[in-house]
């Protein structure tokens, strides 16, 4: 079984991870080194994620309070905590990813995953409670960690869902991925600037604020907008 290993110090930031625990997070892994790892998880799961923590460090702890499943496209992973203590520095904890086991014979039977499904409204909270937004509404968005935070006229809203999948199920029309962090809504772009070499879009909200185009993916914007 392929077992990914994410080390934690004692202050909650990654500080290393094996190639397995690579291959499993995907684009959720790029920067997750230096990461405090409560701010990879949205308010309202940390106090899951400080209780799992907790238990690795207790030896009473049942096993099922060491573990706990996490969904991410495509795949559900078993995740599970354990303490270590190395000499007499303070104690370090492993996360360990395993992908959750599918029967075999219905491995071998399941069809081709299917096209992502497009998305009709956008998940984002909202005070205490959870608002579906009119993706029409959302301006730019910008990765936030594993997360997403869309910008709006009216302001910005937290998303569950990582720019990666949104980059798969928006309109292709009127979103773009300008840079490794944004998707720029192209309905909403006034302008495009160049400072210092380098392009941006300037966005119509308040503020006009600038969002970053890659060198990697100028030349495509620059025929697919005729500049």
């Amino acid at each position: 079984m392929d077992v990914g290993v994410v080390l934690l110090d004692a202050g909650r930031r990654v500080t290393a991870l094996n190639p397995a625990a690579v291959r499993m997070l995907g684009d959720r892994a790029a920067g997750l080194v230096g990461a405090f790892l409560h701010d990879l998880h949205p308010p309202s799961h940390r106090a899951k994620v400080e209780l799992l923590l907790a238990a690795a460090t207790d030896p009473a702890a049942p096993a099922s309070a060491c573990s706990m499943m996490i969904a991410l496209p495509g795949r559900v992973l078993v995740v599970k905590a354990s303490a270590l203590t190395l000499g007499d520095g303070p104690p370090i904890t492993a996360l360990m990813l395993m992908e959750a086991a599918k029967p075999a014979a219905a491995a071998a039977a399941a069809p081709s995953p299917a096209p992502a499904e497009p998305l009709v409204k956008l998940p984002v909270e909202k005070g205490q409670g959870l608002v579906l937004l009119d993706p029409a509404d959302a301006v730019y968005l910008q990765a936030d960690g594993h997360y997403t935070t869309v910008h709006t006229a009216e302001g910005a809203f937290f998303c569950g869902l990582p720019l990666s999948e949104l980059e798969t199920r928006l309109d292709p029309r009127s979103f773009v991925r300008t840079h490794r962090g944004y998707i720029v809504n192209l309905r909403h772009a006034q302008a495009v600037e160049r400072r210092d070499g380098r392009a941006a879009f300037v966005m119509a909200a308040p503020g006009a604020p600038r969002v970053p185009v890659s060198r990697a993916r100028g030349e495509a914007l620059k025929k697919r907008l005729a500049l």
